[in-house]
């Protein structure tokens, strides 16, 4: 089992209502520590000035696209092991395609649930505690 509260998760979403949907979300997962970033550059920024277990990112945003940004972190000696779960309203078989091939280690489709989040964190880190 992975102690939740243990961990710090990095939401970025460049929409407010979003970053604080998925903050409450992992509230209630028992997560204490997360932080936010309104973009994938704004998230690079705050990779590298502190480590995160978990990485819970938008695909599309102005700033610096979730793409980008996973990019980028898989092409980081230290970054390229932090997990991350991309989130998205696009379900494009193309979308999801380019995400995977990049390395995401799981893919929500926006609305999310927190039950969907639950899981998809599970796949990643193992169950919850």
């Amino acid at each position: 089992m992975v102690m939740a509260r243990t961990l710090r998760v990095l939401v970025v979403d460049d929409q407010e209502s979003m970053r604080s949907l998925l903050r409450s979300f992992l509230i209630k997962l028992n997560f204490e520590t997360i932080g936010e970033a309104a973009s994938g550059n704004a998230a690079l920024v705050e990779l590298n000035t502190r480590l995160y277990s978990l990485v819970i990112s938008d695909f599309n945003m102005e700033d610096g696209s979730g793409l980008d940004l996973l990019n980028a972190m898989r092409a980081h000696a230290v970054l390229k092991k932090v997990p991350v779960i991309m989130v998205t309203g696009d379900s494009k078989k193309a979308t999801v395609m380019s995400v995977m091939s990049a390395g995401v280690d799981a893919y929500l489709v926006k609305p999310v649930s927190l039950e969907a989040v639950r899981s998809r964190i599970a796949k990643v880190l193992g169950p919850l505690n």
